[in-house]
């Protein structure tokens, strides 16, 4: 019998997860710091990150079902989450600017 894949909720939870261990590593100075995530929808969570300088507080929004290594490794690049262009206004209490990579 083959195995089921978790659905709805519980497979979110579980991408969430294994996004959050990879994302949760030794800090060094020019990586932004993770500091949380949440679920916002059926698909989509809003990862909080901290800018290096800790001068900002970013809101990454992304679908949890292309949430891979691509996406890891713009969030950590030095030139990505600052670039303002994809800035927009925050009307979260927990984040500066919204980064919406809900396309990525």
């Amino acid at each position: 019998m083959k195995p089921t894949e978790p659905d709805g909720e519980e497979a979110a939870t579980c991408r969430l997860l294994d996004f959050t261990r990879t994302l949760v590593t030794t800090h060094v100075s020019w990586k932004p710091l993770f500091l949380g995530a949440v679920i916002t929808g059926e698909d989509r969570m809003r990862l909080y990150l901290r800018s290096p300088e800790r001068t900002r507080t970013y809101g990454v929004d992304v679908l949890i079902s292309n949430a891979g290594p691509g996406l890891l490794g713009a969030l950590v690049s030095p030139a990505f989450l600052p670039n303002e262009h994809l800035h927009r206004p925050s009307d979260d209490p927990h984040c500066d600017v919204i980064v919406d990579l809900t396309d990525y």
